[in-house]
């Protein structure tokens, strides 16, 4: 009888850390997605200002070629 009370408070304590990691692991999981999220967003804005830079650093170009043939 004692073995089996045993027993049963060892399989209770083991369902609990069970639910303790299951809960740990959702919480990972939610904090993973919020990462993903943030990172893609700063993936899309720094795609953005090298895009733009590209462009400013093209425009800059051409007017300081214009602006070299003008004064030769």
């Amino acid at each position: 009888m004692n073995t089996d009370h045993e027993l049963m408070l060892a399989l209770g304590r083991l369902e609990g850390k069970m639910d303790a990691l299951i809960q740990m692991q959702r919480i990972q999981e939610e904090q993973l997605k919020f990462h993903e999220e943030r990172i893609r967003s700063l993936e899309h804005y720094k795609s953005f200002a090298m895009g733009i830079a590209a462009l400013v650093g093209a425009v800059s170009s051409l007017i300081f070629s214009f602006l070299l043939k003008g004064f030769q």
